[in-house]
C-alpha cells in the first residue's frame, strides 16, 4: 500500500511524507519517508485489531510508535509517540470525506 501526506498552512506545503506498508518474510512494515528521505524508517506491525493498528520501532529517535485507530463515528485517529511511558505525543484526526 502506498500513501502520501502533506501539511498545508496559508496555502503553502511546509511538510510532506511518502509512506508505504509492505509485507516482508518477518512481518508487516510501515515505511516512512519524511521529506522523501531515503532510506525510509521502518516501523514493524506490533498489534492489529478490527479498529486499531500499531507499528513500532524502539530504536528510532521519534516517533517510536505509530497508531491508527478507527472511531465509532468513522473518523481515523493517527497518533505518534515516543513509546511506552513517553509523554511526547501528537494526535491527528481525519474525518470521513463527504459523498
Amino acid at each position: 500500500m502506498l500513501g502520501s501526506s502533506r501539511t498545508v498552512a496559508g496555502g503553502r506545503t511546509y511538510e510532506f511524507e511518502y509512506l508505504r506498508i509492505e509485507q516482508r518474510p518477518d512481518g508487516i512494515y510501515y515505511v516512512a519517508h519524511p521529506k522523501a528521505r531515503c532510506p525510509g524508517t521502518d516501523f514493524k506491525l506490533s498489534r492489529i485489531t478490527p479498529t486499531e493498528v500499531v507499528f513500532e520501532n524502539p530504536a528510532h529517535d521519534f516517533p517510536k510508535r505509530i497508531t491508527y485507530r478507527k472511531t465509532p463515528e468513522g473518523s481515523l485517529v493517527a497518533s505518534v509517540d515516543g513509546g511506552a511511558g513517553s509523554t511526547k505525543a501528537f494526535t491527528f484526526t481525519y474525518l470521513p470525506m463527504k459523498k
